[in-house]
């Protein structure tokens, strides 16, 4: 049985303040690493096999912090963060999530990029890594949106219905079991 791990980075000073970071490269902060630490005994203790992060640096620390002497940590594009366009550096009330997380309006207004375009981008991921990892145990860190998508493909979701009723707080950590 292959296993997905699904994890979300640890908290950052921007996350702490309401922050959109977007593609920003923050690092975490002193709690986005005591909550690392704390999530590392649970990962450590599953004998992962496989590390995919983001290339960026808080996605980096928390895979690090996770699983550096225990797995290969593998960096990869595809797991960025979303682009928030005009949205970085700009508080997250400021941002309707309504209007960019609804599947059917797809908006790509404000630079915001696309939500298909996301879906494929995680899809692709998916349908690659699973593939060569058959029957192991897959650490994914990476970010909110990214982490969204994926729990929805795996888990073949109705993204009419069901896209913004999960929430993706910091080091959120999930368990996926394929067939």
């Amino acid at each position: 049985m292959t296993t997905i791990y699904l994890v979300r980075h640890g908290e950052t000073d921007e996350n702490s303040k309401n922050i959109i970071q977007g593609r920003k490269n923050t690092h975490l902060n002193t709690k986005g690493v005591q909550k690392t630490k704390e999530l590392r005994q649970t990962i450590i203790s599953l004998g992962v096999d496989i590390c995919y992060t983001s290339p960026l640096l808080r996605t980096l620390e928390t895979a690090f912090g996770l699983v550096a002497d225990k797995a290969l940590i593998i960096k990869d594009d595809r797991l960025l963060e979303r682009n928030m366009g005009i949205f970085d550096d700009k508080n997250i009330k400021e941002y309707n999530p309504e209007k960019y997380w609804d599947y059917n309006l797809n908006s790509s207004d404000d630079g915001v990029e696309c939500l298909t375009d996301l879906f494929e981008r995680c899809q692709n991921f998916l349908d690659d890594v699973i593939p060569k990892n058959r029957d192991k145990k897959i650490l994914i860190v990476s970010h909110a949106s990214v982490i969204r998508c994926m729990h929805h493909i795996l888990r073949n979701t109705d993204l009419n219905k069901e896209k913004l009723h999960i929430s993706i707080p910091n080091s959120y950590f999930e368990v996926i079991e394929l067939d």
